[in-house]
This record gives structure tokens, C-alpha cells and sequence, in this order.
């Protein structure tokens, strides 16, 4: 990447090529017009000079010193008159169009290789720019590369890097990647059927005047299929996706179990008897989803003392069993809770009813298992 200053340095010298082009070519054409002028006088002397006298001769008043001087003059001013009329129709001296201008040689406009007739010097200064300092380049990840140090090296955002080449995650790089850079700090636009300048403004939050001049657009007409910078477009975010809650009737708590209740045996039954697996354990999903529509009965997968049994933010109403030897259960998103803090469960007692509460996708029990502290995948202890 080319610094600052060199910028400025070459935009300078290809104004000063151009300066220095044009007052040359001034003084080609002054050149030529003396040269012209001479010419044509040399011309007049020599070839009306002898049919001056010839016409003098056939006048009555030719032998008048004083009307054959003012012949000789009269004659003179119609010469010089047309010959300058003629000249300067050639050299565009009278300008009548103000969009008309002289003509010069195209090698000093640098990388320009053509400049409309009727252009305006702010658009010959611009075509005599760097031809490629809006150019859309292409990048080959290498090793050791990363968004921040792509963008660094380009002087672009890293979300610019990421829009251009839908990139949601940035670790998320394959050496020998090709990457599309702007550049300018922009978003990449592919007209599509219908859009105007000013919708894709207001998509992206820009200015219109913005994407008309640094897009080189003639019109305001645009091609479907026509790619655009947007400059300091932000891409939109999307929309958030509102999920309704399926309508469903909790039945009442079954009636509490007979018996003496059972601590901790080590060993778990499924937390529900219904539903599927939607979504498993991971490193940033510490539990399994087991979802039913309409919902189901939720057990406890041992016996225990419950530990938590109210909202709990994103997990909704949650409950927590301690079942002992460092065994932990969670159950959230529930419906309803039938246990409070503090009480005794069983193996196999219900505990509450499934539901979509808190930060949840649809009705579904998101079912974690903990191990002296630490969250274990369910599937390696419980047959789910």
C-alpha cells in the first residue's frame, strides 16, 4: 500500500504534467497561427498584388494616386479579415458552447486513456488520478493471517473485509482463501431489480451523493447485476425472529409419591418421557434440548435436594438438584414448577412441565448434568 504522501506526490505531478501540457500546446497553436498569417500574407502580395493593378489599370480613376492607395487598402482589410475568420474557426478561438474546450494530447492525463470532449476539469483531474485507487482487489489468505491484519495492511475495517465476503465468524479463515478488499471502508452492493440510489441508501445508511460520485455513475439509472460501493455502509442487521409460543395446558401436579423419599443412587433415568433431541452438548452448549409440542411431564433423573426452583434469567423457570457424590441436574425453560428450594425429591418424581420460558427457540427442556462442579455431556450417563 501505497503512503499518503506518495498519493499526494503523484497527484501532484500529474497536475503539473497537465499544466505544463497544455500551455505547450498554447504555444504550438499561437506557433501555428503566425506561421499561418505569414503565409497567407506572402500569398496576398504576391498573387493579388498583380490583380490589383490589372483592375486599377481598367478604372477610370486608375490613374488617381490617392484611389489607387485606397484600393490597395480597402482590398487588405477584406484579406485580413477573412483570413482570421478562417483561422479562427479552425482553432476554436471563439468559444460560443461553454462546455466546448481545446483539445490536448492524452498522454498527460496519466492513466487516462480517454476523456470525454465535453469534460469538466474536475473530471480530468479525477481520470488523471490513480486508475486504481477505487479498484475492488482480491487477497489470498496466507499463513499466520488474520481479518485485523488483513485490514491493517489494506487500511479498511475489518467489517468491511467481513460484509464483502460473508464472513459471519472472523477466526473463521482457510489459508489460500481468496478474499474480495475494498477500497474504502464500504459495503458491496449487487443491484438487484427495483432498487434506486436511494433505497440502497437507506438500506445501508449512506449517502446517496456518496455512492453517485465514488461509483463514477453517469445517471441515476442502475442495471440489475451492477455491483456498487456503498461507502460507509453498515450491512443491516437482521431482523430478530419472533417465535409465538405454542398454546398448550399444564396439567395440575400429580399427587406427591408414597412412600419414603430416596436420596442419590448414582445412577439416572431420562429426564422426560417424551420428545427428541434438537440440539446436543458442546463446548458453548453445555446440555441437550429435548423438545415436544404441547410439551411433557419433567422428572427428577435421581433423588435429591433441590437447589434452585425459580426464574433464572435466560434459563426461565429452572430448577437445580444436588443428588450428591458431586452430581448436579438442571432443567430449564420449564412451564410450570411443581418443588420448591429445599425439598427432597426422588427417582423418577415430577418435577414440573415442560414450556418455553425465558430465552427459548420453542417448547423444549434444556437438560444439563454437572460433575464435582464442572458440566458433562448427559448422552455419556443417561440413555437420552
Amino acid at each position: 500500500m501505497r503512503s499518503e504522501k506518495e498519493r499526494r506526490h503523484s497527484i501532484f505531478q500529474y497536475l503539473l504534467d497537465f499544466v505544463v501540457a497544455f500551455f505547450s500546446y498554447v504555444l504550438l497553436r499561437v506557433r501555428q497561427f503566425f506561421v499561418y498569417l505569414w503565409a497567407l500574407n506572402l500569398w496576398i502580395v504576391i498573387s493579388f498584388s498583380v490583380l490589383k493593378d490589372r483592375l486599377v489599370r481598367k478604372m477610370f480613376w486608375g490613374r488617381s494616386t490617392f484611389y489607387r492607395s485606397a484600393f490597395q487598402f480597402s482590398v487588405g482589410i477584406v484579406t485580413f479579415v477573412i483570413t482570421i475568420g478562417g483561422l479562427a474557426g479552425r482553432l476554436n478561438l471563439f468559444i460560443t458552447n461553454a462546455s466546448q474546450i481545446l483539445e490536448f494530447p492524452t498522454e498527460h492525463l496519466g492513466d487516462a486513456d480517454y476523456v470525454e470532449e465535453n469534460a469538466s476539469m474536475l473530471a480530468i483531474v479525477a481520470s488523471s488520478s490513480e486508475s486504481g485507487a477505487y479498484a475492488v482487489q482480491k487477497y489470498v489468505v496466507q499463513k499466520g493471517d488474520t481479518l485485523e491484519s488483513i485490514a491493517n495492511e489494506y487500511e479498511i475495517s475489518k467489517e468491511t473485509i467481513m460484509w464483502a465476503n460473508g464472513i459471519k465468524d472472523e477466526s473463521f479463515l482457510k489459508i489460500g482463501q481468496t478474499l474480495t478488499i475494498l477500497p474504502i471502508n464500504a459495503v458491496l452492493h449487487t443491484v438487484k431489480s427495483g432498487d434506486t440510489l436511494e433505497s440502497i441508501a437507506e438500506k445501508y445508511g449512506a449517502n446517496v451523493a456518496d455512492i453517485f460520485d465514488i461509483n463514477w455513475l453517469d445517471s441515476k439509472i442502475l442495471k440489475e447485476g451492477q455491483e456498487l460501493l456503498v461507502p460507509n455502509g453498515k450491512m443491516p442487521q437482521p431482523k430478530p425472529v419472533v417465535i409465538t409460543p405454542i398454546a398448550m395446558t399444564v396439567p395440575l401436579p400429580p399427587p406427591p409419591l408414597s412412600g419414603t423419599v430416596t436420596g442419590g443412587t448414582g445412577s439416572f433415568v431420562r429426564p422426560c418421557g417424551c420428545g427428541y433431541i434438537t440440539r446436543g452438548y458442546s463446548a458453548y452448549h453445555q446440555g441437550v434440548d429435548i423438545a415436544q409440542a404441547g410439551g411433557c411431564t419433567i422428572v427428577a433423573v435421581d433423588g435429591g435436594v433441590v437447589t434452585q426452583a425459580r426464574w433464572y434469567g435466560n434459563g426461565g423457570l429452572q430448577i437445580m438438584i444436588d443428588h450428591g457424590n458431586g452430581w448436579v441436574s438442571l432443567y430449564a425453560h420449564n412451564a410450570t414448577i411443581y418443588v420448591k428450594e429445599g425439598q427432597k425429591v426422588s427417582k423418577g418424581q415430577a418435577i414440573s412441565y415442560m414450556g418455553a420460558t425465558g430465552h427459548a427457540y420453542g417448547v423444549h427442556l434444556h437438560f444439563g448434568l454437572q460433575l464435582n462442579g464442572y458440566w458433562v455431556n448427559p448422552q455419556s450417563y443417561i440413555a437420552i
